[in-house]
């Protein structure tokens, strides 16, 4: 019966995550020769990187240099955490946690030098967002952005339950389930079998903007002078392909962007006539608007966000919002609409009535319900 009791380093010496500079740096026989250049603890690194007997480093940490130094600095996060169950429990029971995200507080989940350790090796590593004396934040979920990192850790993790007296009378994915694992990345059981096998990222873990979307963000010229705004109806289908639990996350938003799309049109269509609304109609600025729509002179536009939270969706559709209906001095549209697929929340209801009342904004959340087939 495996046993995470078993798993035990020491968590007062302090340079575990220099090792990620001697993997970056040498090849991983080479590494235990090395370690007087980090000022490493010998026994602390057989653990974390799950040493062999006659000395020999798991392959796993060779196929890690392959993919880059980012891999190199989540694996050996990763072999650092499954080296001791408190630690192992401490990011499962981090304060705040959600998702990949959470907060390990001094004196609650650690204590002492073991606690200063932990953080500077989260920090370290790059996956603190916030460091302090009294804790450190971190987020787990660049871990699920590393091509081909998943089926590693699974490499590593089995290693690490072998430790632990696994039986392999099951497998991985059912040992991992068993023990509640999954929890410490912060995914589904299924979500991390998934990543593990497959390298198929949780949908959660990964950013959703669509390809237009990104142009819009990471586009910072002033671009052409604008041109008039002209409505234009209609509405070109788009392809709405089926996915399995496989496809990336952009592949997954994109289908159900274009659902919405698609189904948004035809019931704005069937309320307003085909004359008044268009899709992807051109701002004169260089972007589109995902929908817009006429009544008599009044113009409204329409951002569709796919995003798994409400508060996501309007940090992203806001300022495309803005610039599509106000860019650079003109205004386009009368109102401002954030469509997702996610009913509104009580704060993002609060948010977007003190944007309305403080500022004059008109913009507004509206959900499409793939259910009912309208904005409800």
């Amino acid at each position: 019966m495996t046993d995470l009791l078993q798993l035990k380093v020491s968590l007062t010496k302090h340079n575990a995550h220099k090792l990620a500079t001697l993997l970056k740096k040498y090849k991983a026989e080479q590494i235990l020769s090395r370690l007087d250049e980090v000022h490493a603890e010998e026994a602390q690194t057989r653990k974390n990187l799950s040493v062999q007997p006659g000395d020999k480093i798991p392959d796993v940490w060779k196929k890690a240099k392959t993919l880059g130094d980012d891999a190199i600095d989540a694996l050996l996060l990763i072999g650092i955490i499954f080296s001791h169950h408190a630690l192992i429990s401490a990011i499962t029971n981090a304060s705040s946690r959600s998702s990949f995200s959470g907060r390990i507080e001094r004196g609650k989940q650690l204590a002492g030098k073991e606690y200063t350790n932990f953080a500077r090796i989260i920090d370290q590593l790059g996956y603190a967002t916030r460091l302090d004396y009294a804790g450190v934040t971190f987020n787990l979920q660049h871990i699920f952005e590393i091509v081909g990192l998943g089926p590693l850790v699974r490499e590593l993790l089995e290693l690490k339950l072998a430790t632990a007296r696994w039986d392999r009378s099951n497998t991985i994915a059912e040992e991992v389930e068993a023990l509640n694992l999954y929890e410490v990345f912060g995914v589904s059981a299924p979500e991390l079998e998934a990543w593990l096998s497959t390298n198929a990222s949780p949908m959660s873990a990964l950013p959703v903007l669509l390809a237009k979307d990104q142009e819009f963000f990471q586009t910072g010229d002033e671009g052409a002078t604008p041109k008039p705004f002209t409505f234009r109806s209609g509405h070109v289908e788009r392809a709405i392909v089926p996915v399995n639990r496989t496809a990336s996350p952009k592949t997954k938003a994109k289908q159900l962007h274009n659902n919405i799309q698609n189904r948004l049109y035809i019931y704005l269509r069937n309320k307003l006539g085909e004359d008044n609304v268009g899709t992807e109609i051109d701002t004169g600025t260089g972007t589109s608007i995902d929908v817009a729509t006429r009544e008599g002179d009044s113009v409204t536009f329409y951002e569709i966000k796919t995003s798994l939270s409400v508060r996501t969706s309007l940090r992203q559709a806001i300022p495309q919002l803005l610039e599509y209906a106000f860019w650079p001095d003109k205004k386009r549209a009368e109102h401002l609409v954030i469509v997702s697929h996610l009913p509104i929340t009580k704060f993002a209801k609060r948010y977007l009535e003190h944007l309305r009342k403080r500022f004059d904004f008109p913009i507004s959340y509206q959900q499409f319900s793939i259910k009912l087939n309208k904005l409800v």
